[in-house]
């Protein structure tokens, strides 16, 4: 019988040269050296155009200096709004993103810099943290870095608007920002991040635990709604080095030592026109889960399809989230951020 580990280990080393030639630099600088306070981050998308302008402003405001940014095919001038920014790679790789995403996300965080941190979101993601208002990203950094922490835990919070889906498609993403306010705490499963039964176990049990309370959540409003158990936790900040494995899953990276208090991601998925995109996706079946198949299925039962639910909350912050249990946050952690 063929051994699938010989099998699985070929291929990847074959994927990774794919994706190492064919990875293209079409614009900006072509690698940062970061001091150890400074930030990268690491964005892959395909027709993000609807989004890039708030992102960019957003993460700027937070201390964001540096971006890799990995176009894969897009036809809705992603690239060329990037263009506009300074401090930012541009990397195009026109390869499935079925079958190479995982490659593609490591090639990018290791290739292109040096030094600092990586901020690992998605163009459809807002963070936020406790203390924001006051402590920018190196400065976290800096206070993370002095109590030996190289890992931050973000929890993802579905936003969604109050109406049907289909009366806001037309909005622009500030505008999202304000209207699509509303979310759910329900449906979620919260294990103990070294917990066994967790999928992703095999790479989070390469990290370490400040907090060995820290959670790793899954379900959430799309559960509810769609019958989807998607990982809600993602490492969103850490730092890069030696021992460290970068994104060999989107939401994990190995050899970190977590911080103590977890980091909230506002995430819309069904801001601009969410269900053409999704069609394209069927269409293409560029992704390996069913996900867009139970979202699509839904809306064709009832096109007037609202995602809300009983027991909605509206316009989270981190310290409402924190007094709810959905972030977590020792005592020593709530000194650091001054809370």
């Amino acid at each position: 019988m063929k051994d699938t580990r010989f099998g699985r280990y070929f291929d990847g080393r074959r994927k990774r040269f794919v994706t190492r030639i064919r990875t293209q630099h079409i614009g900006g600088p072509k690698h940062f050296d970061l001091a150890s306070d400074e930030i990268c981050g690491l964005l892959m998308g395909r027709n993000i155009a609807y989004n890039i302008p708030v992102f960019m402003e957003h993460y700027r405001a937070l201390g964001m200096r540096y971006l890799v940014y990995l176009d894969n095919g897009s036809d809705d001038g992603s690239v060329e709004i990037m263009r506009r920014y300074s401090d930012v790679i541009i990397l195009q790789n026109r390869l499935n993103f079925r079958e190479y995403q995982r490659h593609m996300r490591m090639h990018m965080a290791r290739e292109y810099a040096t030094g600092g941190w990586r901020l690992a979101v998605d163009a459809d993601e807002i963070l936020r943290y406790p203390g924001d208002a006051r402590i920018d990203l190196p400065e976290l950094t800096r206070r993370l870095e002095a109590r030996g922490m190289t890992g931050l835990l973000a929890q993802m919070l579905e936003m969604v608007p109050d109406g049907p889906l289909e009366a806001f498609g037309g909005l622009p993403f500030n505008a999202v920002l304000e209207v699509f306010r509303h979310f759910s705490l329900g449906n979620i499963t919260a294990y103990p991040y070294g917990a066994p039964e967790i999928p992703l176990h095999p790479l989070l049990s390469q990290n370490s635990l400040s907090d060995p309370g820290l959670h790793f959540l899954y379900g959430g409003l799309r559960r509810a709604l769609f019958s989807e158990d998607c990982c809600l936790s993602k490492h969103v900040l850490f730092r890069h080095g030696s021992g460290v494995t970068p994104l060999p899953n989107p939401h994990v990276s190995t050899g970190l030592h977590m911080a103590d208090f977890t980091v909230l991601l506002q995430h819309y998925k069904f801001a601009g026109g969410f269900l053409a995109r999704e069609r394209r996706r069927q269409a293409e079946r560029r992704l390996s889960h069913n996900e867009t198949e139970l979202r699509l299925a839904a809306f064709a039962r009832n096109p007037q399809m609202t995602l809300t639910v009983p027991d909605m909350g509206s316009d989270p912050t981190p310290a409402s989230l924190l007094e709810a249990g959905f972030l977590q946050a020792t005592k020593d952690a709530c000194r650091m951020l001054a809370l």
